[in-house]
């Protein structure tokens, strides 16, 4: 059986027949690539104890089950966790595995080549190729270009643009011909992808795997540059004195590689111009104390809250609330206490990090969902707090804080999602299996601040596992607004409108399908459908620890799910009628890191949606902002 593209134990290197060995990385869908990724060493640690962290039997809907209108609960497949547990020695294996290709390639190896290529080394850069060495690059004049308002883009792929054999020595000149394009160079890098033993368990034996050079800096005309090329690659060895070794290197293929080239950078700082104080903003760069540092810090909202035509931002932080109104010349203004908002909690109260604005009462003015209080936009004047039982029938839950509307049932008034709800959350959840302890609420808005919580009558309650996001789109083009959310344990959800005030379970091209921590929607093609981009955590080194994973461990179901839950983010086109085909490997948007809050807005205003997608773990310090 073929998962995730390639079987685990297939050749990734076949002497001279480099194309051949080039199909091998390709899946059977369509030719798509899917590279592998997750935690890294968290991720040993949990293949090593078993996938799931406990084992479930079925559950109703009031337990957090998914239900459509009164059917029966949609349930994951028990997991039986005793029995996924590794042995010590396939444990060990993985977690020596990563050693050598992701430490000692990876962090002391590949960056003398990294060096080497900087300081124009020819002869310090041929020191790492073998006598034998067999290469392929893309030549410069082919590939496919796209000039866009903002940059010009050239990209090769294989197989759709051929490559040219090279030796070593042409290796190397094709290497530093791309250095020499750079008057200034930022940065030279050759980084590790995959890296596994040719054949499972000889560690003494060749090594296959992927590089990825990337060259950043500007030329002579004062264009900013960036050169990234992807590499097939063979290893003669790899051993622990690997940094004082030569002649390692015995090939490398280009499989892909991308040429970007601009005038200015797209996004330049601008809070200084613009009254926005960052600066009593929690920073974990500016904690002397490093321990416990915080994940999430708050978030930025942005609405035209006085209708005034420009917009305002609304910034949530650990340290208290800023509400900003927008004037001219991108100028804002602090009026929070102005407009009636709290810049700070009542004591013993966390402050609220997540809000969403909505004009609920159809006056035309957006009002405010704030943790779990709900305000009122008096005619873009100022927010009045509403009080449960007095003024409204809204009573959330005080955890909440993932917030999507939508006008669910078309009667003209805007509805309220709260996911990623906690119901006594064991300590664990599983990757693969049931989860649970997590849950979500539908507020029908009746009008008049007067809200009925319809989640488990919907069937939009969840699955039960912990849920960071939810979009509402028309996904079948039948005017109704259909779900998808973003869970990180767990499948996502996927609901279609009845137009009867139920969803019924949609299919998504997924194995496992989950993973996830950020979602949004939009038509990136210009079709008239809305796409749908899933914001994944992704690493490197987790990709690795996968690719070394030996075949037949795990039953041929839950090892397909684990190769698919670490394939990066993932874009999901539209094909109408619901359905959808998964592009984010071929788009260039799956390796981007552990992804939050995505959107889609048109930058270059070309009348093209772009994507941005923050991505990270914990920030700690400036020279590890990713943590």
């Amino acid at each position: 059986m073929i998962v995730g593209g390639r079987k685990p134990d297939a050749p990734l290197w076949n002497g001279r027949a480099l194309r051949t060995s080039v199909n091998d990385f390709r899946s059977n869908n369509g030719g798509r690539r899917r590279p592998l990724a997750v935690i890294g060493v968290v991720m040993v640690l949990a293949i090593a104890g078993g996938v799931a962290v406990w084992t479930t039997a079925g559950r109703s809907v009031g337990q957090g089950g998914h239900s459509s209108g009164g059917d029966v609960a949609v349930e994951d497949p028990p997991i039986d966790n005793g029995k996924l547990a590794l042995s010590d020695s396939e444990a060990k294996y993985l977690q020596d595995a990563e050693h050598l290709g992701g430490f000692v390639l990876g962090d002391l190896t590949l960056p003398q080549m990294g060096a080497a290529i900087s300081d124009g080394d020819d002869e310090r850069l041929a020191s790492f190729l073998s006598t034998d060495f067999v290469g392929e690059v893309f030549p410069s004049e082919s590939g496919t270009a796209a000039l866009l308002e903002v940059a010009d883009v050239r990209t090769w792929r294989t197989p759709r643009d051929k490559t040219r054999e090279v030796d070593s020595r042409e290796f190397v000149t094709q290497v530093m011909a791309w250095r020499s394009e750079f008057t200034r160079l930022d940065s030279a890098s050759m980084k590790v992808m995959l890296m596994r033993p040719e054949s499972h368990g000889k560690f003494d034996g060749p090594w296959v795997g992927t590089l990825k050079l990337r060259l950043t800096g500007a030329h002579s005309d004062g264009q900013i540059v960036e050169r990234e090329v992807r590499f097939r690659c063979r290893l003669k060895f790899l051993t622990e004195d690997q940094p004082d070794r030569s002649g390692w290197l015995a090939g490398c293929v280009a499989y892909e590689a991308r040429l970007s080239q601009a005038r200015e950078h797209l996004l330049e700082e601008m809070q200084a111009e613009t009254g926005i104080d960052v600066s009593s903003l929690h920073d974990n760069w500016k904690r002397t104390d490093k321990t416990n540092l915080p994940f999430l810090t708050g978030g930025t909202y942005l609405v035209d809250y006085d209708r005034d035509g420009r917009v305002d931002i609304l910034v949530t932080d650990l340290k208290g609330l800023t509400l900003y109104n927008g004037r001219d010349g991108g100028r804002f203004v602090n009026v929070t206490l102005a407009a009636g908002l709290p810049p700070l909690s009542p004591p013993g109260e966390p402050p609220p990090l997540g809000a969403v604005f909505a004009d609920f009462d159809n006056d035309g003015f957006p009002d405010l969902v704030l943790g779990s209080r709900l305000y009122h936009n008096v005619a873009g004047t100022r927010f009045d707090l509403l009080a449960f039982g007095r003024d409204t029938s809204l009573k959330l839950p005080r955890d909440a804080s993932q917030f999507s509307v939508a006008d669910y049932d078309r009667d003209g008034n805007i509805d309220l999602y709260v996911v990623g709800l906690s119901e006594g959350s064991p300590e664990g959840q599983p990757w693969i299996g049931q989860a649970r302890g997590s849950y979500h609420q539908l507020w029908k808005n009746k009008g008049g601040w007067q809200f009925d919580e319809v989640a488990e009558a919907s069937g939009t309650r969840g699955r039960g596992g912990p849920t960071f996001a939810a979009t509402w789109l028309d996904a079948n083009g039948d005017g109704w607004p259909d779900l998808m959310t973003s869970c990180e344990t767990g499948k996502n959800d996927y609901l279609i409108n009845q137009k009867d005030g139920t969803f019924r379970e949609g299919q998504l091209p997924d194995i496992y399908g989950g993973f996830s921590m950020g979602i949004t929607a939009g038509d990136i093609d210009n079709d008239g459908r809305s796409d749908v981009y899933v914001a994944n955590m992704y690493s490197k080194a987790g990709e690795r620890i996968v690719d070394n994973l030996r075949q037949g461990v795990y039953p041929e179901d839950v090892d397909a799910q684990m190769r698919d839950f670490v394939s990066g983010n993932e874009l999901y086109r539209s094909l109408g009628e619901g359905k959808f085909e998964r592009i984010g490997q071929s788009t260039g948007v799956a390796d981007v890191g552990w992804a939050y809050g995505p959107g889609f807005v048109d930058l270059d205003n070309d009348g093209w949606l772009d994507l941005y997608a923050p991505v990270g773990f914990q920030s700690v310090t400036p020279e590890r902002p990713d943590g």
